[in-house]
């Protein structure tokens, strides 16, 4: 499955179309990052916390007045804190580079006055770098994955001026994967099958019209996801024959944006 199959058709179809009812959204952003890491028998082995600078972008173009599409897209890079132990059992902290990336397409359809109700498709991606301290070596990974998204949206009008975005979902998390790469301590890579999960999302945004086609305003979000156990598989090209599992897993991230939309 082509990852960007669905986001670039929609894409296309918006840049195609007139915007005489498109609203572009540019949102400078900082995200909390929690994830953890659990043991067979639910104990924490590890977590990694951090603030992440990044940027969402979303364009939306209505159809009809009752059909829209929109296409969404966000990127956060930054350095988090890993708290957790060694394969002995031992308890170890270093750093964390992270870098997540996020592409996805929706389409909305009006079921009462201001309530949407939209279905939406969306890939990640996760490079996580554990840095190597104190004699102990850290780990490559790459986490990639899908979501499927059914939600509703919704608008409060406060004044002539102001107003308030509600939207909340429920997704599914799909076809997930992680590369690790052990190379640098010669034990050679492997491609690990996550198991599915679910999630959920809550964005709340306040928009006020700074001009007559541009808004301005703050927003809040907060998500969390889940990803089974992998399977178990030995690395190739290891000076050593070594067999990896990645355990069960739970992101939990809350999120801060300023938001610049203009409408065209």
């Amino acid at each position: 499955m082509n990852k960007l199959t669905l986001s670039t058709t929609i894409l296309l179809c918006l840049a195609t179309a007139s915007f005489a009812e498109a609203r572009l959204t540019i949102s400078p952003a900082i995200l909390h990052f929690d994830y953890t890491e659990f043991s067979t028998t639910d104990q924490e082995l590890n977590n990694e916390t951090g603030w992440l600078p990044g940027l969402n972008a979303g364009l939306s173009y209505a159809i009809t007045p009752d059909w829209s599409v929109a296409i969404d897209t966000s990127y956060y890079q930054g350095t988090v804190d890993y708290d957790g132990q060694t394969q002995q059992g031992i308890p170890h902290t270093t750093d964390s580079d992270a870098t997540l990336f996020r592409i996805g397409a929706r389409l909305d359809r009006s079921i009462y006055k201001d309530i949407r109700l939209f279905i939406g498709a969306m890939s990640h991606q996760w490079k996580r770098d554990i840095k190597d301290k104190n004699n102990i070596s850290g780990i490559d990974e790459t986490y990639e994955w899908y979501e499927y998204s059914l939600g509703l949206d919704t608008d409060f009008v406060i004044t002539k001026k102001d107003r308030v975005n509600l939207e909340i979902s429920y997704f599914l998390v799909r076809d997930a994967t992680v590369f690790v790469d052990l190379s640098r301590v010669d034990l050679g890579t492997t491609t690990l099958d996550l198991g599915d999960g679910t999630g959920g999302r809550l964005n709340l945004n306040w928009f006020h019209q700074y001009r007559q086609n541009i808004n301005l305003g703050l927003g809040v979000f907060f998500e969390g996801w889940q990803f089974g156990r992998s399977n178990t598989k030995q690395t190739e090209n290891s000076s050593a024959i070594t067999f990896v599992t990645e355990p069960r897993s739970e992101t939990k991230n809350t999120g801060l944006k300023f938001n610049i939309q203009y409408m065209f």
